[in-house]
């Protein structure tokens, strides 16, 4: 079953004016690399940094900070790439609406946001389309994990009887992690003791951290936010065990490499009451032979079906291109709080039950959605079994995406200039 995940962009869409965009190159002075047909500019490397500079010690352009901006900039052009060539769109309107989101988070209206940016440095066309940029790669990092990860009844039967699945569902904690990828393993073993040696401080994590790490954040010092700890990898599980917040974890050897870990915080939620709706939909995507307007024309077209009395399951198994619910008529089953994006979520709250909402837009597509259902749910109790598949998804879903990335290098053309 396709799960619409709630669409965020984490610091991005928190944080973006200051920390993750890029502003508007003063000259092109210079090629730094060509991923495929594509130029990354030194001045596009200076961009990026005078972004982020504020959170480097010392505030300097080292060797290692360039090296890593580089890769960023590397790895996100290439990602885009694949989307593009896919077919994945984002349309104005998602993009429009991920920016207000941001004013409204900085108490800013439009204006006020481009003022921002603009004393910034940042040109407002170069930040929409970073933006842009940004939703286009989050979408296909979705798809991707949807193709690759597939758990099994036996998976999940496995998860649920072992020490480390629900009867931590409810512990959280906040990490850094630095990573240092073990091609001579010998090498990384004694880089990384090294470095471990110099760390008595958060502060100190993050220095190191920015200076050294190969891991996906290593720009923001290793932070990798709020994770469930059933959701991490069962190794760093084991390493974390007992620690309390401000310990050094580590060194931990995986197959990726040799990592250490920071506790930062941790905290143990305690909801366990939600209202869940059930409901069943059919979604149309633009493509190569059909645009984002004919689209919704089709999206019309079913409605006006609907409302003339069709079935509802008959035409989501003759046109919704959801893989995962079309055989079953579209039916998603009982949907939690916040694991739809939420588009979606907003229609689907305010549809009656017995009802089906007009057409809708999400970056996945045009939807319409029917409510059968709602009811109030103890989670603790009834849904553990889509709580164990989404755990084990997310312990497998950077290995997934690195490994894709991989890929993707090997199939593409990168020049790194001196």
């Amino acid at each position: 079953m396709m799960k619409l995940f709630s669409f965020t962009l984490g610091a991005l869409l928190i944080f973006a004016p200051f920390q993750t965009l890029q502003a508007a190159p003063v000259k092109l002075d210079g090629i730094a690399a060509i991923v495929d047909s594509q130029p990354i500019l030194d001045s596009d490397i200076e961009a990026r940094f005078n972004v982020v500079k504020s959170r480097i010690p010392g505030g300097e352009m080292t060797p290692n900070i360039h090296r890593q901006i580089l890769n960023q900039l590397i790895d996100e052009t290439l990602e885009a790439n694949y989307a593009v060539s896919v077919g994945m769109q984002t349309s104005s309107s998602t993009v429009d609406k991920a920016i207000t989101s941001v004013a409204q988070r900085m108490n800013l209206d439009l204006d006020g946001l481009k003022q921002v940016l603009a004393k910034q440095g940042i040109n407002y066309s170069r930040y929409r389309d970073q933006i842009e940029k940004e939703i286009l790669i989050n979408n296909i990092k979705k798809e991707i994990i949807k193709k690759r990860i597939s758990i099994t009844d036996q998976e999940i039967s496995d998860y649920l009887s072992s020490d480390t699945s629900l009867s931590k569902d409810k512990d959280e904690v906040h990490l850094r992690h630095l990573l240092i990828r073990s091609n001579q393993p010998n090498e990384a073993k004694t880089k990384i003791e090294a470095i471990a040696q110099k760390i008595q401080t958060e502060s100190d994590f993050i220095d190191e951290t920015i200076a050294n790490s190969d891991g996906q954040f290593a720009i923001e010092g290793g932070d990798l936010g709020w994770r469930p700890l059933n959701q991490l990898p069962p190794l760093f599980v084991r390493a974390l065990g007992n620690s309390q917040p401000g310990s050094l974890v580590g060194p931990i050897q995986s197959n990726a490499g040799y990592h250490l870990l920071w506790i930062m915080d941790k905290r143990s939620p305690s909801t366990t009451i939600q209202q869940q709706t059930k409901a069943r939909h059919i979604l149309v995507r633009s493509n190569q032979i059909r645009d984002m307007k004919q689209t919704k024309a089709l999206a019309e077209d079913i409605y006006q079906q609907l409302v003339k009395g069709a079935d509802f399951t008959e035409l989501a198994k003759k046109y919704s291109e959801d893989q995962g619910s079309t055989l079953q008529g579209g039916e998603l089953g009982w949907v939690s709080p916040k694991t739809m994006v939420p588009e979606f979520e907003n229609v689907m709250d305010n549809t009656a039950v017995g009802d089906f909402s007009k057409p809708f837009q999400t970056q996945f597509g045009w939807h319409i959605v029917e409510v059968e259902g709602r009811r109030k749910a103890d989670i603790s109790e009834k849904v553990q079994r889509a709580k164990a598949e989404q755990a084990l998804i997310a312990q497998k879903k950077d290995v997934v995406l690195s490994n894709w990335l991989a890929e993707l290098k090997a199939d593409a053309f990168i020049d790194i200039k001196d």
